[in-house]
């Protein structure tokens, strides 16, 4: 401070000197001179005062900032603000104090940080020591079997961890609370196989045990998992265990008996999976004592809520929608078993910690109509499917036409074992009678009808218009699935088997005769039915094309246009006449198969008229192929025409059952409907008819042979008089 004074008392005379020195330099006269000497004086008092004062200012000043200095411990508040007065006095330059006041309070801080930062690292090293601790304590009592403990121990370690702030986000404290999982863990897994030590199962094909092994004090067991807030999950894991391994088995068998002998240590149930099916009064207390035991074992709490939830469902599928009757008659006398399953639900659900939310077997009883509509469509749709998949192709023949109206509804009804319902019954007798021809359809499609009548009479039945619609819908779409099923199915069989590809043709106009009925029946549905209707037909259709474009395919390769050439050699002829008899064998098998019963005689005609266009074209082929034809050949030629058309004998039917389809055209003609128009000719007429009505090829092969032996002459006289038929290869392509 003495050497600050000093400068500025320095500095101060040096300022004075200068000035002085150049006033001096200046002056002329003696009296100038003495003017500035006096000046000067004046000037070196007045600085004199000046430093005076400055010195007395600057004294006091440095005494208060001493003081200040002296108090810094105290406030280093005022510390600052007084070292803040002396720097705009004096200057931070010149005294330096703010910067050493700086570095000394950030030293002190520093030291103050240094200091806590060690007392912490000090004591999470003194807690983490505590906490392996705890591991070690915690692992040893897992060992020991002293879970509940261990689970505390766990508890207090996870305390002890969450409060150390410096291990948050570290991996440290990952690792840690990693080791307090796997602990968690561990003492879940030993807590389950205790469980399982003390209760063993042991199934067979004759009986299902439950054997108590030894005691388990579980009351620890479940304080342990409840420390470790388990929230049921091992003994949920415990109930599904004996649920799958012991309780499904023993439900899927029809025959149970309950072995009380040994209640205190086993449980035990005898299994005969040959036997009658156990009552439900019986199931019910078997799964009752079942949960009685396993409670007397492992305590009250050894089954969840969700198991005994479970339980209950399973019981409910066994016993009531596993047996829910067919019949609405047995339907009444269902109410018995639905008291016992009632009472059942209601002692087991009882045992629950919290009520269930729902009651499945109430829920069940509640909907009892409706799961008995649903039972209905889906066994129908599964009927349907199987007879559609069914090989036995069983054959439903028709002693005579089947005549549609209200005894064949009672028929069928009756024969499914109810009654027809008295709506139905009037409809039916304001439809009057409907006729399906004699023809063989499949023993499956019969059955697939039988059943559709008794889904709508028992949709006739319903209160309730949804399920009477879904029971329609079914009956529906069970016919559409037989239909659309069985020729994917049996697609190899249909190809090589023409009766088979006959019948599901039948099988088609049967369906859609029947699916036209109910069109008129079901006026709401009346658009979905006559589209089943057209599907069936045009399925009958398709199939009735395919099976006659297929065997007429085969009957034209049968016939070799080689041998058509020099068809008098001896050879040759021996050729054509064993080409004849195979095909005339081949065409005599394919009508022998269809005639009538098995075909309405106008489906026949039309099949066989057909495969006898299809030898007449490629005979017409083969000849007019040959380009230099002999009289030899020519008289040849045209008697293997004429043995050609005497093929349309098969056109001959047996007339007794002629007469029967005859009737029945001319009945349904009487009201508007034909289904066959036989004529009652007989002999060569009614073949030389029906060949003209259904071979288009019949009258150029009959021409081709005339042509083959008259005279040139005569063949244009025939061509001027307009008698001959003029044919392109298209024709004969046929």
């Amino acid at each position: 401070m003495d050497r600050f004074i000093e400068t500025i008392i320095g500095d101060s005379c040096n300022q004075g000197c200068a000035e002085s020195n150049t006033e001096l330099s200046t002056a002329l006269t003696l009296e100038t001179a003495l003017q500035l000497s006096q000046k000067l004086d004046q000037q070196l008092k007045t600085s004199q005062q000046v430093i005076q004062k400055t010195i007395e200012d600057n004294t006091e000043t440095y005494a208060k900032a001493q003081k200040e200095t002296e108090k810094a411990q105290n406030s280093i508040t005022k510390l600052l603000e007084g070292v803040d007065e002396l720097q705009a006095k004096l200057g931070d330059t010149e005294t330096g104090i703010q910067a050493r006041l700086d570095m000394a309070i950030q030293t002190k801080e520093y030291k103050k940080e240094q200091l806590t930062s060690n007392s912490a690292i000090l004591r999470c090293l003194r807690q983490l020591a505590g906490i392996n601790e705890g591991l070690r304590e915690m692992d040893l009592m897992i060992q020991g079997g002293k879970l509940d403990e261990a689970a505390l121990k766990i508890l207090d370690i996870e305390e002890v961890l969450g409060g150390i702030e410096e291990l948050e986000d570290t991996r440290v404290g990952e690792i840690l609370r990693n080791r307090l999982e796997m602990a968690r863990m561990n003492i879940k897994e030993r807590a389950l196989q205790a469980f399982h030590k003390t209760i063993a199962v042991e199934v067979s094909h004759h009986a299902a045990l439950l054997h108590a092994q030894h005691e388990t004090n579980t009351n620890v067991l479940f304080a342990a998992l409840d420390s470790v807030e388990d929230h049921g999950e091992t003994c949920q894991a415990f109930n599904v265990y004996i649920i799958d391994t012991f309780v499904k088995p023993v439900l899927s068998a029809p025959s149970l008996e309950l072995n009380d002998k040994s209640l205190d240590t086993d449980f035990s149930v005898r299994i005969n999976r040959e036997g009658s099916e156990t009552e439900a009064s019986d199931v019910s207390m078997i799964v009752l004592e079942l949960v009685a035991f396993t409670k007397r074992k492992l305590g009250d709490r050894a089954w969840t809520d969700s198991a005994l939830v479970e339980i209950t469902q399973l019981v409910l599928q066994r016993c009531f929608l596993k047996r829910i009757p067919e019949t609405r008659a047995d339907l009444e006398a269902f109410d018995k078993v639905v008291g016992v399953l009632s009472d059942f639900e209601s002692s087991l659900l009882a045992q629950c910690v919290k009520p269930p939310a729902e009651m499945p077997i109430q829920n069940a009883v509640k909907r009892l109509d409706e799961l008995f509509i649903e039972q209905q469509c889906s066994q129908a749709l599964a009927q349907a499917r199987k007879l559609a998949q069914s090989t036995s192709f069983a054959v439903h023949s028709f002693e005579e036409h089947e005549t549609w109206g209200v005894e064949f509804l009672r028929g069928i009804i009756e024969a499914a074992g109810t009654q027809l319902d008295s709506s139905l019954e009037q409809w039916a007798e304001g439809q009057g009678q409907m006729v399906f021809p004699r023809c063989i359809v499949s023993e499956s499609m019969a059955r697939a009808i039988c059943r559709v009548y008794w889904l709508i009479n028992e949709s006739a039945q319903c209160t309730r218009e949804d399920l009477a619609d879904r029971l329609k819908e079914a009956a529906q779409c069970s016919i559409d699935a037989y239909l659309a099923l069985f020729p994917v199915v049996h697609r190899q069989q249909l190809r090589r088997v023409p009766a088979l590809s006959w019948q599901f043709h039948n099988d088609c106009l049967y369906a859609a005769h029947h699916a036209a009925i109910l069109a008129r029946l079901d006026q709401n549905r009346l658009g979905q039915w006559t589209r089943t209707a057209q599907t069936a037909l045009k399925r009958g259709t398709v199939q009735a094309t395919a099976i006659v474009d297929a065997e007429s395919r085969e009957l034209k390769s049968l016939i070799d246009s080689g041998v058509f050439y020099s068809a008098s050699e001896t050879v040759q002829k021996q050729q054509l006449g064993q080409m004849h008899k195979q095909v005339q064998l081949a065409v005599m098998q394919l009508c022998a198969g269809m005639k009538p019963p098995a075909l309405t005689p106008q489906v026949f005609y039309r099949a066989c008229g057909s495969y006898l266009d299809a030898v007449f074209a490629a005979t017409i082929e083969g000849i007019v192929g040959v380009s230099d034809i002999s009289a030899d050949d020519s008289q040849v030629l045209s008697d293997h025409c004429h043995s050609t058309l005497g093929l349309s004998v098969h056109f001959k039917l047996d007339t007794d059952i002629l007469n029967v389809y005859s009737k029945l055209a001319s009945d349904q003609h009487e009201n508007g409907v034909l289904w066959d128009s036989d004529s009652d000719g007989e002999g060569d007429q009614e073949c030389a008819r029906l060949t003209r009505e259904y071979c288009k090829m019949a009258d150029k092969l009959k021409q081709l042979a005339d042509i083959l032996v008259i005279s040139r002459a005569d063949i244009l006289a025939r061509r001027r008089a307009g008698l001959l038929y003029q044919f392109s290869t298209d024709d004969y392509g046929y």
